[in-house]
């Protein structure tokens, strides 16, 4: 689907790996580093392996959201697979929300950093606050802990409460004798969304994921 792929693109770009990416071109190779003086720079490699791993764990993300979206649409057309059909092209337009919510999450890491007219500087400062939990000048003034709400997790939260809001009220009405309101409709396609992915959330590998989308 283009718009995941755009989606995850916009994703991966606030990320460390982005960061040690731009350092590295700025600076040299073996600068891609956190500052962290009892680590080694990662290499090229590395930082190319994990910004692809980024992307795709993005894109898989992403995939899951408009999944869950067609397994509920599935339940609520069940007598009407005309209907369905509708519902699943409906589905496939409703993502580009996705592209929408990535490119508002660059937005609001600026805002959060004070960086709107930089930012290549809002990215940085989102990965050290991610990477080192602090958002001070250095760890002799570390200034409190804290940490970044737009990390991997937040970010896939913002979707899932706000995805299955926005694609519920693109749906058309299931046919059959008892018609459903559209009130009803969206509540309950909203419902069983939040039911599905409070059910998925518990499943995923929230510290591998967050590792690896930077």
């Amino acid at each position: 689907m283009f718009q995941v792929a755009v989606a995850a693109g916009l994703s991966v770009l606030l990320s460390t790996w982005t960061y040690l990416i731009g350092k590295g071109l700025i600076m040299s190779a073996g600068e891609m580093d956190m500052g962290m003086d009892d680590l080694p720079a990662d290499t090229i490699r590395q930082v190319a392996a994990s910004f692809v791993a980024s992307f795709a764990i993005w894109a898989g993300l992403l995939v899951l959201a408009a999944g869950i979206a067609a397994a509920v649409a599935d339940v609520l057309y069940r007598d009407d697979r005309q209907g369905y059909g509708v519902a699943l092209r409906r589905t496939a337009v409703a993502t580009i929300w996705f592209v929408v919510w990535a490119a508002a999450v660059l937005v609001l890491n600026s805002i959060r950093h004070d960086e709107i007219r930089h930012p290549a500087a809002a990215v940085r400062a989102y990965a050290q606050g991610n990477q080192h939990w602090f958002s001070g000048s250095s760890a002799a003034a570390p200034g409190k802990i804290e940490r970044e709400p737009l990390a991997g997790r937040g970010r896939l939260r913002g979707i899932a409460v706000l995805f299955p809001m926005l694609w519920s009220v693109a749906l058309p009405l299931p046919a059959g004798r008892r018609r459903m309101s559209r009130p009803a409709l969206w509540g309950t396609a909203i419902l069983l969304s939040w039911v599905a992915w409070w059910g998925v959330w518990r499943l995923l590998p929230w510290t591998a994921i967050e590792a690896l989308t930077g």
